[in-house]
C-alpha cells in the first residue's frame, strides 16, 4: 500500500526499511511500524482464526483489546502484533490455524455452533459416560490459543524496578500530562506511565482544532515537551499498567526499545497519591458478523492513517455513536478515503459543525441508522444498514466498515483498587461512586470530551494529588475548580445496545467466540447477572477481559430483563489488565546475596563459594569435598572460619532483661559480664526456634547472637511477644555491623597471644568466658571462648571495617603454626562429631526443646516472665510418642547415607538429619530424628536411601558426643 506522507502526526520513518519474515517469505515495513501495521501495509487482512469457530479475524483496534492479532513471534506464542514494534529479522507466523489463514481446514467449525451452546462442556458429551474421557481430550486439544515447545527457552533480558514517588499518573494523554505538570509545579516527584510508545493519548493523531487555530496533535506535542523539560517528572512510555492495589501500589510492565538494556521490565510503584487518566476505549457495535476482517474501530481507522500513513481501505462505511466517528470520517475523506455513508445510531445530539462538514463533502448522513450485517465469506465486501426498528434497509459495497457504539471508560485501575461503579444515565458510562483513598480519576473516563475540559480536569486532579502529598494548593485548587465548572461538562453518550437482528453470529466477546445467542441461553437457564453469565459463557474471560464485552454485557442483561440499567454492574476486572510474559514477572532472576567483609579474600584463598540462605559463603577450600585436610588441621593445629553471618544484636533499656526473660527459655538474670550464657528460643508450641549466646556488657545492656537464618526476624520476634507490655527497651541489629572470626584448634591460643594485649591463659580466660581487648594494638574485639567445633576456640567479634585487617593479622601470626582456612562443610563435620546441633538441620517445625536433648536449658522457676513456649514445654516434657534426636554409627563404615534418607521398618520411622564419614574417628556417623522407641542406645536403624533400589543400609544408635565426650579439648 502507498503510504501517506508529510502528515505532522506520523510516527513512522518511511525512509527506514525493515525486513521481516512472514510465513516463510520476506516482507518489508518501515521504521515505527508495529507488526500489525507492517502486515496491513503488505495487504494482509486476515491475522488469525478464532478460538472455537476458526472464523477469520482482522485488525480491529490498535491497543490490543482482543486476540485478533495474536501471533507467534520468534517462537513466542500469543504476542499482540498491533502493539509490538517491528524489528529487523522477526520471524512471524499465524497461530490457531490448520492450513493457512485464508483456507483453515477447521473453518467448518463455524457451521457447528449449534453443537456448542453456552457452557456446552458442562452439558454435552457426558452421556453415555464412556464418551467423556475421549471427548475431554479432544476439547482440551482444541482449547487455548498458541502452542509452545516444551524445550522452548525464553529469549531476552527481563529487568525489574521498584520506584517510590509522590504522585503516580496512569495515562499519558492530555489529562494525564496536565495532572503531571500541576503536581510537578509543587516540587513533588511524579511518575507518569503510558502504554503507547509516546505521550499524547487521543490528541496525538487528531487534526481538529484545540484552540485558536492550534490542532489537537500540536497541543499534544506541546504538553509532551513541557513534560520532558520538567526535572521532577519521570516518564515510562511503552509501559502498560497491569495492577493497582491498596495503599496506592501500582504495577506495570515496560517494553524495551532498541537502545534499552532489557526486553521487558516489571515496575512496581509506591505512590502517595494516584491519578487515573486512562481515557476511554470504544464500545463495540453488535451486529451480525461484527468481527469480520474489514470491520474496525474509529480510532483504529484514524490512527492507521494519521499515525502510520495507511488508509484503512478504498471504500468505507461508518456506523458510529459518537462525534469522534463523524470527525474521523471527515478527516479520512480529506486524506483520500471514499466515504459512502455515515450512519449514526443517535437520533440527535451531534455537533452541528460536523454535520455541516459532512454536507459540504457530499457524504450521506443517516440519523438513527446502524450496521446490521457485515457480508463477505472471509473479508468484508458489503454492509447492510437499517433503522433501529429494522423497518428500512440499505446495502453498500465496501471493504471497510468503521463501527462503534460509543465510548467506554477505562475504569480497571480504579475498580482493581476497590472503587465502586454505578451506571450514569447521562453519559451511559459506569462511573465511580466510591473511590479508594488518595486515588483520583480525570479526563475522558468521567465523560468529558471537550479538549479544554479534559485539560482542566487533568490540572484539577493533579492539584488534588498534590494536596494528598501535603502541598498547600488551596488557592490554586479553588481556581482550577471554578475554571472546570465553567467549561462543558460530561457529554451525553449513546445508550443503544442491539438492533432487531439475528443473534447467532453477533459477537459480544471476540476472544471466546461468545455471541448474543450464548448470552440468551445463559439468561434462559437462570444466570441472571453479568458476573455469572461471564463464567458460564466465558464472555470476558480471555486476554482482553472487559475490553470488548465489559460494557455491552451488563447493558444487554438490563435490556433483557427490561429493568433499569442502574441495577446492573459490570463484571470484575482482575490483574493483569494487559497480558504479560511470565518472564517479565520472574525478572532478571539475579542471585541477590549478601557477602561477608572477607568474601573476596576467602575466594582468592581458594574458597569455593555456595549460596546459604541470604549469604554466599565459603563451603570448601579445596576440590576434596570431604574436607579431610581442613578438618584434620583444626583437630591437630589451628584454623580460621568466617562466621560473620551470625545474627548479632544489642538490647538495652530498663526493661531489657524482662524482654530477654520472655523470649529465652533460660534464666537471663544469671547472665554475667565475664561469661557467655547459651540458651534457646521456642515458639508457643514449645518447638525450638533458635539458639545463641547472651552477654551482659553493662547495666541493662546486653549483646547476643542468633543463628544466621534467624537474624532477619529476631527484632520482630521480640516486638511481637512484648507488644502489650509497654516495656522500655531498645534493640538494634548489628549483624552487618560486626564480623566474626572463629579461631579454632589446639594452637589457637598460641596464635592469638601473638597479637593480643591481654592474658589469654586458661585461668584468665576460661571456657565460656567473655573478654574485651585489643588485637594488634588497634582492633577492638569482643571475644567469646566457645567450643562449637569441639576444640579450643575463640569467637572474635569486631567491627566489619576491621575484618580484613584482623584476618590478615591472624593469618600472618599463624604462619609458624600452619594456620589454614576452613569452610562451612568442615565446620559441619566438626560440630557433628561433637554432637552439637544446628537449628533447622537437626530440628523441624514440630521439634520441641526436649526432643533434641536441650530440655536442660529451660528454667522452670520464672513463671512471672511468661516465657514463650513454657506451657507447652511443661506438657510435652514426658511425651514419648515424638521424634527424638539421636546419634548413630553405620554398621558398614563405607559410604554414609545421604542427608534426608528415611529410617524405615514397615513404615517410616524417622529420617537422617546429617551423616558423614568421620576421618577423625574412621567411621561413618550421623544425627537422626527417630521415633522414641528407636532412640534407645543400641537400637537398630534400617535406612532407605533414594536411588539405591531396594538396598538398605544399617546403623545403630550411639550416645553423643562421638568425639571427646568429656570435653577436655575445648577446655584445655
Amino acid at each position: 500500500m502507498r503510504r501517506l506522507s508529510q502528515l505532522p502526526t506520523l510516527r513512522i520513518n518511511p525512509a527506514e526499511k525493515i525486513s521481516f519474515n512472514y510465513k516463510g517469505k520476506i516482507s518489508q515495513g518501515v521504521g515505527g511500524d508495529t507488526i500489525a501495521t507492517a502486515l496491513y501495509s503488505n495487504g494482509q487482512r486476515i491475522f488469525s482464526r478464532s478460538i472455537k469457530y476458526h472464523r477469520p479475524r482482522g485488525l480491529y483496534s490498535l491497543d490490543g483489546e482482543s486476540t485478533h492479532t495474536f501471533m507467534q513471534i520468534n517462537g513466542i506464542p500469543n504476542v499482540c502484533a498491533e502493539k509490538t514494534i517491528l524489528k529487523k529479522g522477526l520471524d512471524i507466523k499465524p497461530q490457531n490455524v490448520k492450513g493457512s489463514l485464508e483456507n483453515d481446514r477447521l473453518g467448518f467449525m463455524d457451521k457447528l455452533d449449534w453443537a456448542m451452546p453456552a457452557g456446552f462442556y458442562y452439558q454435552t458429551m457426558h452421556k453415555p459416560a464412556f464418551v467423556w474421557p475421549f471427548a475431554m481430550k479432544q476439547v482440551r486439544k482444541m482449547a487455548g490459543t498458541g502452542k509452545i515447545s516444551p524445550s522452548f527457552i525464553m529469549p531476552g533480558k527481563y529487568e525489574e524496578m521498584y520506584p517510590q514517588t509522590d504522585v503516580c499518573i496512569i495515562g499519558g494523554g492530555p489529562a494525564g500530562m496536565s495532572a503531571a505538570l500541576a503536581a510537578a509545579e509543587h516540587k513533588l516527584r511524579v511518575v507518569l506511565i503510558e502504554a503507547r510508545p509516546w505521550l499524547g493519548g487521543f490528541y496525538d493523531y487528531r487534526a481538529s482544532e484545540y484552540a485558536s487555530g492550534m490542532p489537537l496533535h500540536q497541543r499534544a506535542r506541546d504538553l509532551e515537551k513541557m513534560i520532558e523539560e520538567a526535572p521532577n517528572i519521570r516518564v515510562f512510555t511503552s509501559a502498560a499498567m497491569i495492577g493497582s492495589y491498596s495503599n496506592n501500589l501500582i504495577t506495570a510492565f515496560q517494553v524495551g526499545g532498541e537502545n534499552d538494556h532489557f526486553n521487558e521490565r516489571y515496575i512496581e510503584i509506591r505512590a502517595e497519591s494516584v491519578v487515573v487518566a486512562t481515557g476511554c476505549i470504544e464500545r463495540p457495535l453488535i451486529f451480525e458478523n461484527n468481527e469480520r476482517p474489514g470491520v474496525m474501530q474509529i480510532a483504529c481507522a484514524h490512527r492507521l492513517a494519521r499515525t502510520y500513513g495507511l488508509l484503512p481501505g478504498t471504500k468505507a462505511v461508518f456506523s458510529i455513536g459518537h462525534d469522534l466517528g463523524i470527525e474521523t470520517a471527515i478527516d479520512l475523506h480529506d486524506l483520500g478515503l471514499k466515504i459512502l455513508c455515515v450512519a449514526d445510531i443517535r437520533e440527535d445530539g451531534q455537533d452541528r459543525r460536523w454535520i455541516a462538514a459532512l454536507k459540504e463533502r457530499g457524504i450521506p448522513f443517516l440519523r438513527g441508522w446502524l450496521a446490521t450485517k457485515a457480508h463477505g465469506k472471509k473479508i468484508l465486501n458489503k454492509v447492510t444498514l437499517s433503522t433501529h426498528q429494522g423497518a428500512q434497509h440499505r446495502e453498500y459495497q465496501c471493504n471497510t466498515l468503521v463501527a462503534s457504539a460509543g465510548m467506554t471508560p477505562v475504569t480497571g485501575p480504579l475498580t482493581m483498587a476497590g472503587a465502586e461503579l454505578a451506571y450514569d444515565n447521562h453519559t451511559g458510562f459506569f462511573l465511580p461512586t466510591k473511590l479508594p483513598a488518595k486515588m483520583h480519576p480525570a479526563g475522558r473516563l468521567l465523560g468529558l470530551n471537550h479538549p479544554l475540559s479534559v485539560d482542566a480536569s487533568g490540572r484539577h486532579t493533579g492539584l488534588l494529588a498534590a494536596a494528598d502529598c501535603g502541598a498547600d494548593v488551596r488557592r490554586e485548587l479553588k481556581q482550577a475548580r471554578e475554571i472546570l465548572n465553567q467549561l462543558p461538562g460530561p457529554e451525553m453518550g449513546a445508550k443503544f445496545v442491539i438492533a432487531p437482528v439475528k443473534r447467532r453470529k453477533c459477537f459480544i466477546c471476540f476472544d471466546e467466540d461468545a455471541t448474543l445467542k450464548h448470552i440468551d441461553q445463559a439468561l434462559q437457564m437462570g444466570f441472571d447477572v453479568p458476573e455469572l453469565i461471564k463464567r458460564f459463557t466465558a464472555a470476558g474471560t480471555g486476554p482482553g477481559q472487559w475490553g470488548i464485552p465489559g460494557h455491552n454485557l451488563p447493558l444487554y442483561v438490563a435490556q433483557y430483563h427490561k429493568e433499569a440499567r442502574a441495577s446492573v454492574k459490570p463484571t470484575t476486572t482482575r490483574s493483569p489488565l494487559v497480558p504479560t510474559f511470565l518472564a517479565t514477572y520472574a525478572g532478571a532472576n539475579r542471585d541477590m546475596v549478601k557477602r561477608t567483609p572477607v568474601h573476596d579474600f576467602q575466594k582468592r584463598a581458594g574458597g569455593i563459594m555456595r549460596r546459604m540462605g541470604v549469604w554466599r559463603r565459603a563451603r570448601y577450600f579445596s576440590e576434596d569435598f570431604s574436607c579431610r585436610d581442613e578438618i584434620s588441621n583444626v583437630r591437630n593445629n589451628v584454623g580460621m572460619l568466617d562466621a560473620s553471618t551470625l545474627g548479632k544484636f544489642r538490647i538495652w533499656g530498663p526493661d531489657a532483661l524482662k524482654a530477654l526473660q520472655r523470649v529465652y527459655v533460660g534464666d537471663m538474670s544469671k547472665v554475667h559480664s565475664d561469661k557467655v550464657k547459651y540458651s534457646a528460643m521456642c515458639n508457643d508450641d514449645g518447638c525450638i526456634a533458635d539458639d545463641g549466646v547472651i552477654i551482659k556488657r553493662g547495666e541493662n545492656d546486653y549483646y547476643f547472637t542468633t543463628s544466621t537464618a534467624r537474624a532477619s526476624n529476631t527484632i520482630e520476634w521480640f516486638r511481637y511477644h512484648t507488644r502489650y507490655d509497654n516495656w522500655g527497651f531498645h534493640m538494634v541489629n548489628l549483624t552487618d555491623a560486626f564480623g566474626v572470626i572463629n579461631l579454632a584448634g589446639p594452637n589457637a591460643r598460641k596464635v592469638l597471644e601473638k597479637v593480643a594485649d591481654t592474658d589469654l591463659s586458661n585461668k584468665a580466660f576460661p571456657f565460656v568466658g567473655y573478654r574485651e581487648f585489643t588485637l594488634g594494638k588497634t582492633i577492638p574485639v569482643r571475644a567469646m571462648r566457645l567450643g562449637f567445633v569441639g576444640e579450643l576456640s575463640y569467637e572474635l567479634h569486631v567491627p566489619s571495617s576491621y575484618m580484613q585487617s584482623l584476618w590478615n593479622l591472624l593469618d600472618k601470626a599463624g604462619e609458624a603454626f600452619g594456620i589454614c582456612n576452613f569452610g562451612i562443610e568442615a565446620q559441619n563435620v566438626l560440630r557433628m562429631e561433637k554432637g552439637h546441633i544446628i537449628i533447622g538441620s537437626e530440628s523441624e517445625q514440630r521439634t520441641t526443646l526436649h526432643d533434641v536433648g536441650l530440655g536442660f536449658l529451660w528454667d522452670r522457676n520464672k513463671p512471672e516472665a511468661k516465657t514463650v513456649g513454657a506451657v507447652a514445654l511443661s506438657r510435652t516434657e514426658k511425651q514419648e510418642d515424638r521424634f527424638k534426636l539421636v546419634g548413630f554409627k553405620m554398621e558398614n563404615t563405607g559410604q554414609p547415607p545421604k542427608d534426608g534418607s528415611l529410617i524405615v521398618d514397615r513404615k517410616i520411622r524417622g529420617y537422617i538429619c546429617m551423616s558423614r564419614h568421620s576421618h577423625t574417628l574412621n567411621e561413618s556417623i550421623g544425627l537422626a530424628l527417630v521415633d522414641a522407641p528407636l532412640s534407645k542406645k543400641g537400637a537398630h536403624l534400617e535406612i532407605f536411601e533414594e536411588g539405591c533400589g531396594n538396598r538398605r543400609s544399617y546403623a545403630h544408635v550411639t550416645p553423643t558426643p562421638f568425639y571427646d565426650p568429656e570435653g577436655k579439648r575445648l577446655r584445655m
